[in-house]
């Protein structure tokens, strides 16, 4: 477990493009690719498939699902540091219902950025962008929330849709849920991937995970407990490393689990 006193600058996050397109970071001197991209290179090519044909007769579409959930994203953010959510008129029926969820925690530890101060080392060097990562599965995110609730250690994340997600899978023939069952299913993933590098830098594992999902029509908040987060975290291991050993056969001198060359540390701030 990393602490402050021990942070160095070479330990500090740095969000990177590559040129392959993915995102990565460099995390304690290793190249790591975010737990987006873990989750969206070993989707199935029927998945892929799909979101290429619902982009083409889609067209601007996912840039603006991009646009709403960031300014949902930035009320959240705004909203639990007192501040005015600042979320435009267009984007009011998304907004509609989430603060009945933002108000449950009564205690906070992380939105978008930690909140406490023994978790600074996570922070980036402008000191407003934060990262969670695990140097032993080799990857990073940024967490939405972090918080508790009545003493119960709970890691949330914020999802605009147009329809709502669902935690059972549905009858065979129902599109609209079985969108929604595998965008939880992902959503889920990658919160446990979160609790998991959470706990490796900082020691502290969340007990709950909690989606908190805005449609046009309602809000929802689908609480997922520590089992099935487990099962969860299994699940994403295995994607994982699926993606790395992917990246190691088609790239070797490129993949992420290359240290970063010495000349390529950032330097040290003033």
């Amino acid at each position: 477990m990393t602490t402050e006193s021990q942070e160095t600058t070479a330990d500090k996050p740095y969000r990177i493009q590559t040129a392959s397109g993915y995102r990565k970071y460099l995390c304690s001197g290793l190249y790591m690719p975010s737990v987006t991209t873990v989750l969206s290179a070993t989707e199935t090519e029927k998945a892929k498939a799909g979101l290429r044909n619902w982009q083409a007769n889609n067209p601007g579409a996912l840039e603006a699902a991009s646009t709403r959930g960031s300014a949902i994203h930035l009320g959240c953010e705004n909203y639990l540091r007192g501040l005015d959510p600042g979320v435009p008129e267009e984007y009011q029926d998304f907004w509609t219902g989430m603060t009945q969820y933002l108000d449950w925690f009564d205690t906070l530890h992380w939105s978008e950025r930690p909140l406490r101060p023994d978790w600074n080392h996570l922070r980036s060097d402008d000191r407003e962008v934060a990262y969670v990562w695990s140097t032993e599965h080799l990857y990073a995110g940024c967490p939405d929330l972090i918080g508790e609730i009545g003493g119960v250690k709970i890691i949330a994340d914020f999802k605009t849709s147009n329809a709502p997600y669902s935690a059972v899978l549905p009858e065979k023939g129902d599109r609209a849920g079985f969108g929604g069952f595998r965008k939880y299913q992902k959503c889920a993933q990658q919160m446990a991937a979160y609790r998991l590098a959470l706990e490796e830098r900082t020691g502290y594992k969340c007990d709950v995970a909690l989606i908190i999902v805005s449609t046009p029509e309602t809000t929802q908040g689908i609480f997922i407990d520590s089992d099935q987060m487990d099962r969860h975290e299994a699940k994403f291991l295995k994607r994982c490393k699926e993606f790395h050993d992917k990246e190691s056969a088609e790239d070797p001198e490129n993949s992420s689990q290359q240290e970063l060359p010495e000349q390529e540390q950032p330097a040290a701030s003033s």
